[in-house]
């Protein structure tokens, strides 16, 4: 899995940081109509990356351990914030995570 020219592939894709997976999925289709690989390949190459990460866990892990660009939040702040928009994993999400390997 390749990663994307940016560090945040939520940015390269254009959706925000709690982003669920039917609208990261709707946000990259949307992109690759836009790009495709035999119009714009780098640009393609760069929204499946992007994608990939997004929708892998340990990539989402990393993102929320790196401390954002702008600064840290206060911890009230990012607790109300996850109080009104709390993270959404589906059973199917939660069992594949003890399938990985390696």
């Amino acid at each position: 899995m390749s990663s994307p020219t940016s560090s945040n592939p939520f940015q390269v894709l254009g959706v925000s940081q709690d982003a669920g997976e039917a609208e990261v999925r709707a946000r990259y289709l949307e992109l690759v109509k836009q790009s495709s690989p035999d119009r714009e390949p780098e640009k393609f190459r760069e929204i499946r990356a992007a994608y990939e990460a997004a929708k892998d866990p340990l990539s989402i892990a990393k993102q929320l351990i790196m401390p954002p660009a702008e600064g840290v939040p206060e911890w009230s702040e990012a607790l109300k914030a996850q109080q009104r928009n709390p993270p959404r994993l589906s059973p199917a999400f939660l069992l594949s995570l003890g399938n990985r390997v390696g």
